[in-house]
């Protein structure tokens, strides 16, 4: 284990923050925010989603420059405007973001000493030195790597982990910022790396550690104080051992409106709905675990928790992807065995993935070729040869339909906005009439005024021959559109909210997600 001697705290905080501003155009990002971190403490970050916090860190570690406020880093003031990551980091502040910058075709070891690799005399590189240092520092997070393999050989939790590593041992950073570190981290990882900052802030009393969470339990179990975020601002500072979770949790909903689509009700009544799914019992072991719901023409239901609750596995494997250990899925009364999503899409069952970019985006090519992509053969004539005519004018229907700003079927992806890029990887899944629609974020990275025509769509035209799940960290989202929220923690849905029920509510949602 690596040990490094413990320096004297002093009275000076670790850093300190006083009426920090971000403004972008038409958006405050971070909003007059003081924040004082004391040395010797793990300082939680904790608020919903586009509170402001990963904007805040970016700030702090010169990745972003402030648009005004003064910035304090071990009792030296910084000039904001000379405010960059070199001077971050001479200063001693390294921030470890959730999707860790390493070069993924070089080696685990030149990605460690990258910029400050050990030498000797002539400038020659210690190479055996660096490759048993990487050892050692990838024994202290937990792991066992060969510091010779390419970082990308590497799933993502362990390069979050060297890269915790890289800036406790090797930068030896006073300030470290972690940024929804263990949000893709396992329980048992996750357990892991909290310990050891409880354990690293008793050795070495001169650093602080600011955790960025989205977890309540975290931040009660591991954290000194906790700041608050709230629509950019630092709404409250508490101390941990004087507070509980429901009292943070409170803090951090506060008094949330409920998004207005002028009263829209379900595309089909209850009393009118369909059978069209049955899901009993759902299993894949250690994951999630007797999922059980049923689906009908016109709901539209929510699949709420956070990462790591399998929420998102849950709702993947109703489209073939990954194994069941135990369950059964009916669709129209017919037991499926989906072995891939090419078999999902036989039975009329459709997925928006997480990721749009990654996971799909055809990048460079056109809107058409977007929209049409798994329709190809309903637009084939006797010869197998497109019906190139046919083709366009589906598109440009679908065009008007969900009103993609474009001025043609031709135009590129990459022109579009992140909301049309959206509504037309939605016009995709609605051409092959599905049955079962799963929305993993339809609204992620969508601008606020295309966010309430997605939603509205969702509620009164997707569900209309179809049932529909959408998984969203919006909690005002999910209480806007849905009929029923089914909340997963830890492998298991522990509730079930309906609508016109005394708890569907953002606060209640938000506070079972969390469970408090």
């Amino acid at each position: 284990m690596i040990q490094s001697a413990a320096l004297p705290a002093t009275e000076a905080p670790s850093y300190r923050l006083a009426g920090l501003t971000k403004t972008f155009p038409g958006l405050t990002a971070v909003a007059d925010v003081d924040l004082s971190v004391r040395r010797g403490e793990i300082h939680g970050i904790i608020g919903r989603n586009g509170a402001g916090k990963s904007v805040l860190m970016s700030l702090i570690s010169g990745a972003q420059q402030a648009t005004s406020g003064t910035i304090e880093i071990g009792g030296e003031s910084v000039a904001i405007a000379d405010y960059d990551p070199v001077r971050a980091h001479g200063l001693g502040v390294s921030l470890v973001p959730q999707e860790p910058k390493f070069a993924p075709r070089l080696s685990v070891v030149d990605n460690m000493f990258m910029g400050q690799p050990l030498t000797r005399s002539f400038g020659f590189l210690r190479r055996a030195d660096m490759r048993r240092k990487a050892v050692e520092v990838a024994e202290a997070v937990g792991l066992i790597v060969d510091p010779d393999a390419l970082m990308l050989t590497l799933p993502i939790e362990s390069q979050q982990l060297l890269a915790f590593g890289k800036a406790q041992f090797i930068d030896e950073a006073k300030v470290i910022l972690l940024d929804e570190i263990t949000a893709s981290l396992s329980r048992e990882r996750k357990t892991m790396l909290l310990s050891l900052l409880r354990d690293l802030v008793h050795r070495h009393p001169d650093r602080s550690y600011t955790l960025i969470s989205h977890h309540v339990s975290e931040i009660m179990e591991f954290c000194d104080r906790v700041t608050v975020m709230r629509d950019a601002r630092a709404v409250a500072t508490l101390d941990v051992a004087a507070t509980t979770g429901a009292e943070l949790a409170n803090w951090i909903v506060g008094d949330i409106p409920v998004m207005s689509l002028d009263g829209l009700s379900r595309a089909v009544p209850e009393g009118q709905s369909r059978p069209i799914a049955r899901i009993s019992g759902l299993t894949r072991r250690g994951v999630f675990e007797d999922v059980t719901l049923s689906l009908g023409t016109g709901d539209v239901v929510g699949f709420a928790g956070l990462d790591g609750s399998g929420k998102d596995e849950a709702a993947e494997a109703l489209f073939g992807l990954g194994k069941l250990d135990a369950g059964t899925f009916e669709m129209e009364g017919k037991v499926l065995h989906l072995a891939s999503p090419g078999e999902a899409m036989k039975h009329r069952i459709a997925l928006l993935p997480k990721h749009r970019e990654r996971q799909a985006v055809i990048q460079g090519r056109s809107i058409a070729e977007n929209t049409l992509i798994s329709s190809y053969r309903q637009f084939s004539t006797a010869l197998g040869l497109i019906d190139s005519r046919r083709a366009r004018q589906v598109t440009a229907d679908k065009i008007v339909e969900f009103k993609v700003k474009a001025k043609g079927p031709e135009i590129g992806m990459s022109g579009l906005s992140g909301g049309n890029k959206q509504k037309v990887l939605i016009a995709r899944l609605t051409l092959n009439a599905p049955r079962l629609l799963i929305l993993n974020e339809p609204t992620r990275g969508v601008d606020l005024a295309t966010k309430p025509e997605i939603l509205k769509a969702v509620r009164t035209d997707l569900s209309r021959d179809s049932a529909v799940i959408v998984l969203t960290e919006s909690e005002e989202e999910m209480i806007t559109v849905c009929d029923r929220i089914y909340v997963f923690f830890r492998g298991r849905i522990i509730a079930v909210l309906n609508r016109g029920k005394e708890n569907f509510t953002v606060s209640a949602l938000y506070k079972t997600i969390q469970g408090v």
